[in-house]
């Protein structure tokens, strides 16, 4: 399925913005994934839970943890993935996959919501 990525650019995260983006734009989204691992993919794990908001919660407390949250949603084909993504440097990138013919709608959304223009990408492109 053709998706375009809507994502709204953060220079300093905090959990207020993330629980803001969570409860407007990931509603009835599930994560990807049943366990969550940081650091992810290498290295000796030093934190492991299988809810995430725990690991968001982590990632939160200290500055220097990135890490990549995606979501699905089956039941409304309109909006289909959403995406979490914390830098390093705790700028992150909050998104939500849509179907083209629904991109104007979301962006207008993200308008009203966050008084900013999201960045779209397309084919998967992923911002860093």
């Amino acid at each position: 399925m053709e998706l375009v990525d809507l994502y709204i650019y953060i220079d300093k995260i905090n959990g207020k913005i993330v629980s803001d983006f969570i409860k407007n734009c990931l509603e009835g989204l599930k994560p990807e994934y049943n366990i969550f691992e940081y650091p992810p993919y290498f290295g000796e794990i030093e934190y492991e839970t299988d809810d995430y908001k725990e690991m968001l919660s982590f990632i939160l407390e200290k500055e220097g943890r990135e890490y990549r949250f995606y979501f699905e949603n089956e039941h409304d084909l309109k909006r289909p993935k959403g995406m979490i993504f914390i830098n390093k440097d705790h700028s992150a990138y909050l998104g939500i996959g849509v179907k083209p013919s629904e991109e104007k709608k979301f962006v207008k959304q993200f308008i009203e919501k966050y008084k900013v223009l999201p960045t779209a990408y397309y084919n998967g492109a992923i911002p860093y």
